[in-house]
């Protein structure tokens, strides 16, 4: 007999940048599902809403279970290329150079099957200002393009935030955690180091030859051993 494989779900959701709350929601349950699965106190979901938990995690049904001698299911992993377009600075504002000569490096990586239609990246992470979200130097942020997924952006998500000045001549990345409040998006750090306090509101970077916006949505961390 087949049963969930928890330590997989629970990894999956944690490179999703998600939470079981969160994916709860999404499939149209209540906010405890995912938590009792994970604890073990759901034994076994239904088929229909592990197919929904896949689904919403971009992977096949049986990548989240396993048999009934622990043997996972899950085929063997895909293996794919995603572009490393450079650094980003986690919290903090980093220049990034738009006129080099390479192409960017490709990095084995799978793109993430709920965007099948949308551009995704690599960017290798900087400075410690998203550390509480468990975002370290040397971290893999693996972007999705804002614009080609057609999300919603919800308070808990991570961005890409790119400001370009002097005509386009200067491009700016950072990472930032979203808050949406009644004024308009607030973009926060998230660091256990207290240099990192202070939020970014979009209308207060925009200037005659600022123009700051949000490229790209943060959809799973990978970290390098």
């Amino acid at each position: 007999m087949s049963q969930i494989d928890r330590d997989r779900l629970r990894a999956l959701i944690t490179e999703r940048g998600l939470t079981p709350r969160s994916v709860s929601r999404a499939i149209g349950s209540n906010d405890t599902l995912l938590r009792d699965i994970l604890s073990g106190k759901s034994q076994n979901a239904r088929g229909d809403t592990m197919a929904k938990i896949a689904q919403h995690l971009g992977v096949p049904l049986g990548e989240l279970m396993k048999g009934g001698e622990g043997e996972s299911l899950s085929p063997d992993p895909v293996i794919a290329e995603l572009p490393m377009i450079g650094p980003v600075q986690a919290g903090a504002w980093l220049a990034v150079d738009d006129y080099g000569q390479d192409d960017p490096a490709m990095w084995p990586a799978a793109a993430d099957r709920r965007y099948p239609r949308a551009r995704q990246w690599l960017r290798e992470v900087r400075g410690d200002s998203m550390n509480a979200r468990n975002i370290y130097p040397g971290d893999l942020a693996h972007l999705v393009d804002i614009v080609d997924a057609g999300v919603n952006l919800n308070t808990g998500m991570i961005v890409e935030v790119t400001r370009t000045r002097d005509g386009g001549g200067l491009r700016e990345i950072t990472l930032k955690e979203v808050e949406v409040t009644a004024d308009g998006l607030v973009l926060w750090p998230r660091s256990t180091n207290p240099k990192w306090t202070q939020p970014v509101r979009l209308d207060d970077e925009t200037g005659s030859d600022i123009e700051v916006q949000i490229t790209g949505l943060l959809i799973a961390k990978i970290t390098r051993f």
